[in-house]
């Protein structure tokens, strides 16, 4: 899938269909607000932002890998529990198991939540990051303005150049992911309403289109409805891009 309009496409990581999603939620009032993550002062800064105006959705394109938030923790200490108040986030797969724990102790109402969980690898921290790309990649970190994981190697982008390490030799050389992430076997939230992310796009789509798997009712029809609202352009993933997904999936889970 990908965002109609096309300056949601041209700001989203994978062709905006995320942002394009929370904003048509909040346009039509299937949701009261948006919880979701925006870069602060740099890609280091990732600051966690609630949002009713459907415009400043865009505000969260894109992903903040250093970014070691746990979403889940906001809904029960300032949202109230989503009991109330209707909200559509953002969710890595330790954020989803950490709303259901919340829910099986009455904490949370999940029938006012819809849960859009990302495609997740693992996070480091920023002081770690910092350290990699100075040591290791060996530039300068103020310099570098973007960056993401693809076929097994980070890929940063700086001072209009770019450079790409494999994620094996990364962690072998001690500048990996955090433990906590290693150990995750949630790579793909399948515990959301909908999993979205590249593994599983085809080559020459990469970076321009999001692989959607539908995990619920709920995501179905959220989907059929902003599919026929004109707010996604969708196409039917063949049987190679479904077998690249898998293999993708396990290699991250070694």
């Amino acid at each position: 899938a990908r965002a109609s309009d096309p300056e949601v496409k041209r700001r989203g990581e994978s062709g905006g269909a995320v942002t394009a999603l929370l904003k048509f939620a909040l346009k039509e009032g299937m949701v009261d607000c948006v919880l979701g993550v925006r870069r602060g002062k740099d890609f280091f800064d990732a600051r966690p932002v609630l949002i009713t105006d459907p415009e400043e959705v865009a505000e969260t394109s894109g992903s903040v890998y250093e970014g070691t938030l746990l979403l889940s923790k906001y809904f029960g200490k300032y949202l109230e529990g989503a009991k109330g108040l209707k909200i559509a986030a953002t969710l890595k797969g330790c954020d989803v198991m950490g709303i259901y724990e919340q829910a099986k102790r009455g904490q949370v109402d999940l029938d006012n939540l819809f849960m859009i969980g990302l495609n997740c690898g693992g996070s480091t921290t920023p002081a770690v990051t910092r350290k990699l790309l100075s040591e290791l990649f060996m530039v300068d970190p103020r310099l570098v303005n973007k960056e993401g994981m693809y076929k097994g190697h980070l890929h940063i982008q700086y001072d209009g150049q770019k450079k790409d390490l494999s994620i094996p030799k990364i962690e072998e050389a001690g500048y990996g992911r955090r433990s906590n992430c290693r150990r995750c076997k949630i790579k793909i939230p399948r515990n959301a309403d909908l999993a979205c992310g590249q593994w599983g796009v085809r080559e020459e789509l990469v970076g321009e289109a999001t692989f959607i798997e539908i995990c619920s009712e709920k995501g179905a029809e959220f989907i059929d409805r902003a599919h026929r609202g004109g707010a996604i352009e969708v196409d039917i993933p063949d049987a190679p891009c479904i077998k690249a997904r898998g293999r993708r999936e396990e290699a991250v889970l070694r």
